[in-house]
């Protein structure tokens, strides 16, 4: 059974805390890592936190990437992005993260599998970050991890629309299923990330009470401009794959067209020798035609032959 971790970043590591440090810690300048709790122990942070339980404990399975503001403080909310176990490269599982900040301390809340706290920590001291709060650090760092999921994941629609695109006609009998597969994940994606680059959008924006710097907000506006980024080459994978597969029903109907359209220049090609020999063939007393047998097959082949070049011409028996 996974437990619950609770650490505090100080001197460069993450070390454990207890539950009972977390209000204390909450209130000064620091960065509090959550890792791996149940429902219960959301329930217990939000008590050892003093907020309300709605505030950590929600439908989160069915939340879009968005940001809360409150009066003492602003949750973040957002999708970490792993690898599926489908067999489909494009395919993903989602895991929830929550970043809850004041104007002092930063609380980051994740899965283990997110690998989040151990790539914060060593990134935290990076070149050109250490002049800014501890805070802004924390949730750039966290943004611009989430976005390169976002990244990977745009690349990867991008190399299946690139491959299926590469495919020529004939297309192999699975072309459709795997196409609409990709659609249907790359759809799922675009709102995912749009809603992404909604929530990284509004953070220097000002519209929260996070109190950014300039130099702070020009960095975050850094993760905006990728999440834009990937948000245009997923829609262009997106439109590749609708356009194929546009393509391949255009093909399929014109191959049906086609098929019908042999049939039924066979079936009138036939028709003549049969209406006639239907009406020659007759058992009536004194029939009134005096033609023979050769002249009836000679009128009926000719007939048939001029139709036949007709639909020739026309392009129905040469399967074009």
């Amino acid at each position: 059974m996974v437990l619950m971790q609770i650490r505090l970043w100080e001197q460069g590591n993450l070390k454990p805390s207890p539950l009972d440090d977390l209000r204390a810690n909450f209130n000064r300048p620091a960065w509090i890592d959550v890792t791996d709790p149940t429902v219960g122990d959301m329930q217990s942070v939000a008590d050892a936190l003093s907020i309300p339980r709605h505030v950590l404990i929600g439908k989160l399975r069915s939340n879009y990437p968005h940001v809360d503001t409150y009066p003492e403080y602003v949750k973040i909310f957002a999708w970490h992005l792993t690898s599926s176990l489908e067999g489909r490269e494009s395919s993903y599982h989602k895991n929830p993260v929550i970043v809850l900040a004041n104007r002092n301390c930063v609380v980051t809340i994740s899965h283990s599998r997110t690998n989040i706290p151990e790539t914060i920590s060593n990134e935290l001291g990076e070149k050109g970050l250490t002049d800014l709060s501890l805070r802004a650090r924390v949730i750039y760092l966290v943004m611009r991890y989430l976005l390169e999921r976002y990244e990977h994941f745009a690349e990867q629609f991008e190399r299946a629309a690139e491959k299926l695109e590469e495919a020529i006609p004939p297309w192999p009998r699975d072309f459709y299923a795997e196409s609409f597969n990709i659609r249907k994940d790359a759809s799922r994606f675009l709102r995912l990330l749009r809603h992404f680059r909604t929530l990284v959008e509004s953070l220097p924006k000002g519209r929260f009470s996070l109190s950014f710097t300039e130099e702070e907000m020009q960095l975050l506006d850094t993760v905006y401009d990728r999440a834009v980024g990937a948000e245009e080459t997923t829609e262009m994978s997106l439109e590749i794959v609708k356009d194929l597969i546009e393509m391949h029903l255009d093909t399929v109907s014109h191959d049906m067209n086609r098929a019908m359209r042999l049939m039924a220049a066979i079936t009138c090609i036939v028709a003549i020798p049969s209406v006639i020999g239907a009406l020659l063939g007759m058992n009536l007393i004194d029939v009134p035609w005096p033609w023979q047998l050769w002249q009836v097959t000679s009128i009926v082949a000719s007939a048939a032959i001029l139709l036949a070049a007709y639909f020739y011409r026309k392009g129905w028996l040469r399967g074009t």
